[in-house]
């Protein structure tokens, strides 16, 4: 028995299709995996009813005292040090399928619409990670919505700075590379030395973090700069035989696409040098990304068929609400050369 030729938008009812997009951007959306997202320390924030959150540090001293005899033992000193609150935003997008698309066969139309809805909110939270590293010199910038966006972090002073202060110590520290050198090996030992001499608690004493991380712009001669300190290899038969890469293998090498980039998403050539290293994990960098509404569906109401009763259309949209934040500038070393 022959089968009816029908057009698929025209034989599939709109509760039935919403189902279908609802599955395929379920789908999608769990394929994208953001790059800048790697830097910070996730937190799933669905659960909590309250539409921000705070992030305190939390030091104590490090070494004990000498007991002289028959005294008493000297008390550590322990502090809540410098904070930053975390706060939603909520994220949106919607799109219209007429009523002449879905009766006169534009399924790829259709099609391309509702694959896009997949991407907006991942892209954004690709965008707003990444632009916190893009702005780090500054302590705010103007987003593309027009919102000024608080990039400090608790001190109340820039991300990447020369002297960032310790809540219990007049000791400052550095996280920003002296003269933003270009990416080298010797601009990298720089980056690393800051780890072994400017990493310390809110009492001014010594701290341990191993970076883990290099990130980078995608400048291609940068990008091919990185490569070549992390993967050159020595030939053990050569006139250098001997001669160990220590990098190899050292540091995953993770590239922004949006890192030289302006607030609305636009190439920004002065910042396409820009790259650093970070030390990522709960005992790493202290920041934060933080969602408080995962990434949703909304689809046409049920009644009159989903149609909006003025022009036909469906309207689909997508939904999601995260925060960022940057508690501390310590495990991250970053280099801002102007291009």
């Amino acid at each position: 028995m022959a089968g009816n030729a029908t057009s698929y938008l025209n034989t599939i009812s709109q509760p039935e299709f919403s189902d279908l997009v609802k599955k395929q951007f379920l789908m999608v959306s769990e394929k994208v995996k953001p790059v800048a997202q790697q830097l910070y320390n996730y937190e799933n924030l669905t659960g909590i009813s309250e539409s921000s959150r705070r992030y305190d540090e939390v030091d104590i001293e490090t070494f004990a005292s000498i007991k002289e005899e028959g005294t008493n033992a000297k008390k550590a000193r322990a502090g809540v040090g410098y904070n930053k609150t975390m706060y939603a935003k909520r994220f949106a997008k919607e799109i219209d399928i007429s009523w002449e698309m879905r009766r006169y066969g534009q399924e790829y139309k259709v099609k391309s619409q509702l694959t896009s809805l997949n991407e907006f909110l991942p892209q954004r939270a690709e965008l707003d990670l990444t632009h916190r590293l893009s702005f780090a010199t500054s302590t705010s910038y103007t987003n593309m919505d027009g919102d000024t966006v608080d990039t400090t972090t608790g001190d109340a002073l820039a991300l990447a700075y020369s002297a960032h202060t310790l809540a219990f110590s007049s000791t400052t520290y550095r996280n920003r590379i002296v003269s933003d050198p270009a990416f080298s090996q010797s601009a990298l030992e720089s980056a690393e030395l800051l780890f072994a001499s400017d990493i310390m608690s809110n009492f001014g004493e010594r701290r341990v973090m191993m970076p883990t991380h290099i990130f980078t712009t995608d400048y291609p001669s940068l990008v091919n700069d990185v490569k070549k300190v992390l993967q050159s290899t020595a030939d053990v038969d050569a006139a250098h035989a001997g001669v160990v890469n220590v990098y190899a293998t050292k540091y995953t090498h993770l590239v922004l696409p949006y890192l030289a980039t302006s607030a609305t998403g636009a190439r920004d050539t002065t910042k396409q040098r820009w790259w650093g290293l970070v030390s990522v994990g709960s005992n790493g960098w202290q920041a934060y990304y933080g969602v408080f509404e995962a990434p949703n569906l909304k689809t046409p109401s049920a009644g009159s068929n989903g149609e909006d009763v003025h022009n036909d259309n469906w309207t689909y949209g997508c939904r999601g609400s995260y925060g960022i934040v940057t508690v501390s500038g310590r495990g991250l070393v970053m280099s801002c050369p102007t291009s």
